[in-house]
């Protein structure tokens, strides 16, 4: 059941979504060691939604769709404000440091990306319990298959916003910098209006 679980979640977390595009616009943009410390703010929110779970929070949210509503569409407004501010940014004759602050903070947009994903919340609400025994703690399961998860998460985004920034080292004329930011903003800010529907 173990194998079973490890392949499953290596999947989730490398299916296209939120998490994998900030990851890549942010290590392309920003570096490597940005996309490792977008990396641990991703497994932070791992260990957020654990938490919750561990606490009954997630049955809460599967008895209450309104809740996960409310998440998607602030999970979805926080893309819009990322994406639009790195166009924005772009567009400044001058960017201030003020400009940047959302690309500067590589950690908080790994954790809000994470914390905000509906993916990892539905993940936890019927995901996860596939996996437990009923006979043992559910809790107990839900720290371990958690902890698993948040390294898997850590391990496998590490990996991605290292070769997200090496591409980007190699790419690191000023034109294409810039017009790969508009891009990625757009990307971002476009899934969050979707995410809004």
């Amino acid at each position: 059941m173990l194998t079973l679980y490890l392949i499953s979640t290596i999947l989730l977390i490398l299916a296209p979504g939120p998490n994998m595009l900030m990851m890549i616009a942010l290590a392309s943009s920003q570096g490597a060691r940005a996309g490792r410390i977008a990396a641990l703010g991703l497994m932070s929110g791992v260990i957020v939604h654990t938490l919750v779970a561990t606490t009954g929070g997630s049955l809460l949210v599967a008895q209450w769709p309104s809740a996960l509503y409310a998440v998607r569409i602030l999970g979805s407004m926080y893309l819009v404000y990322i994406g639009g501010r790195m166009i924005w940014a772009q567009f400044r004759a001058h960017p201030t440091s003020s400009s940047l602050a959302v690309t500067r903070t590589p950690f908080m947009q790994g954790l809000m990306s994470s914390i905000t994903n509906t993916k990892t919340l539905v993940l936890f609400v019927s995901f996860l319990p596939q996996f437990m025994d009923p006979q043992k703690s559910i809790a107990g399961q839900f720290i371990v298959l958690g902890a698993i998860y948040a390294g898997l998460t850590l391990v496998i985004y590490g990996l991605i916003g290292s070769l997200a920034g090496w591409a980007g080292a190699v790419l690191q004329q000023q034109h294409v910098q810039r017009m790969l930011r508009v891009v990625a903003g757009g990307v971002i800010a476009g899934l969050g209006l979707w995410g809004l529907r």
